[in-house]
């Protein structure tokens, strides 16, 4: 992975092959299989991190396991992300369930039911944590050149065909050619934060604006803990309560077992987490971890809280309206002048598990396979 130290100048002395919009698994995905092909390619991302939507507890630390974003893949279901972790030489492990699930009641009584309740054993967790594939993704990028804190603001098609994309880096406005683009982003993220130079048209941008983005509305939970305690209790650490605030939890443990960590939903909606604040839900979510899981809750190690409705490069005001719903499918196809010139690569945009890991590969390796019949067919002209 190569990161330029003097980016501005890099821009006025070329024109980029491919611009990858967006840093998380699908923006990885499509650097990677590009620069396989050997094309050079330039990588940027709004965030200070790679990942996107996959976050660990910390951020970018070394060795971190506890998830802020997704957890889980499904093999059975999910035959492209197997592949990659495969591929990546990425180890998977059962999420735990062994032992009773709770239920707590809106009075806050806590009930327990039996093993049945929990997650399904086909459920399966990254060693490492889901950023575990993120730095495997990156750790293969050698001469991507990759640039952090650095947003994309929009585009212009040109008479000649190129692209004029409109960044904002931490210094200033910029603008750089490219001959096509990847947006690794999701689409309302495209339609309200950034403007295309001639415009989509309206009903495109409405339906994009109208796609929800997946758990971009959602906030999750973390506590660490010395070790899983709860399992000595014979407790799965699969939860539900209607008492809140969180309405789902896991156990979120490390894959030996040696760290504990329990998550959940935050069931509070979004406008309501803006007027509590982060300290006064994390300090409700401990106490209700204290009704269903004991005393021994008070000995956390770490708590944490990420609201990814307010994350700007995530969501936005739309998202916080919104319940949990998939994404529908969204054809990919752009009009004139843009087809053959951009290629949508965000999760929401795959043929199949939209929103998820698997939606995420999917739409990388459609849109880089768009990419390369498009250049196919330019040398087919040229020649």
């Amino acid at each position: 992975m190569h990161e330029s130290r003097n980016f501005k100048s890099i821009l006025q002395a070329k024109k980029w092959p491919v611009v990858v919009v967006g840093a998380g698994v699908s923006g990885l995905l499509a650097a990677l299989l590009l620069e396989e092909r050997g094309v050079e390619v330039l990588l940027i991302e709004a965030r200070d991190r790679l990942g996107g939507r996959v976050l660990g507890l910390g951020g970018s630390a070394a060795g971190q396991h506890f998830d802020l974003g997704p957890s889980w893949v499904w093999p059975d279901y999910n035959p492209r992300i197997d592949h990659w972790l495969e591929t990546l030489q990425l180890h998977t492990f059962n999420q735990y369930d062994t032992g009773q699930s709770l239920m707590e009641l809106p009075t806050r009584e806590v009930r327990r039911y039996g093993s049945e309740f929990g997650v399904q054993a086909t459920s399966l967790r990254l060693k490492g944590g889901t950023t575990s594939l993120v730095k495997a993704l990156a750790s293969r990028l050698e001469k991507t050149v990759i640039e952090l804190n650095t947003e994309f603001l929009g585009m212009a098609a040109e008479p000649d065909g190129s692209l004029k994309v409109r960044i904002r880096t931490e210094r200033s406005l910029l603008n750089l050619m490219a001959e096509s683009v990847i947006l690794a982003l999701p689409p309302r993220m495209i339609a309200t934060a950034s403007r295309w130079e001639p415009p989509l048209p309206t009903e495109q941008t409405n339906r994009w604006e109208k796609s929800p983005t997946w758990m971009a509305g959602q906030a999750k939970f973390v506590a660490t803990y010395e070790r899983p305690f709860w399992r000595e209790l014979g407790l799965s650490g699969h939860a539900t309560s209607h008492a809140g605030p969180l309405v789902e939890i896991h156990d979120a443990s490390d894959s030996e077992g040696q760290r504990g960590a329990l998550f959940g939903f935050v069931g509070v909606s979004a406008a309501a987490r803006r007027q509590l604040g982060d300290q006064e839900l994390i300090r409700r979510s401990l106490a209700q971890l204290e009704r269903m899981f004991g005393p021994a809750v008070r000995k956390y190690i770490g708590a944490e809280l990420k609201d990814w409705a307010k994350d700007p490069f995530t969501a936005v005001a739309a998202d916080s309206m919104a319940s949990v719903q998939h994404p529908s499918l969204l054809d990919p196809a752009l009009p004139a002048p843009w087809d053959g010139r951009v290629f949508l690569a965000g999760t929401e945009f795959a043929p199949d598990f939209q929103g998820y890991l698997e939606g995420a590969v999917q739409a990388a390796e459609r849109a880089v396979a768009d990419w390369v019949v498009q250049r196919q067919l330019k040398r087919g002209v040229t020649c």
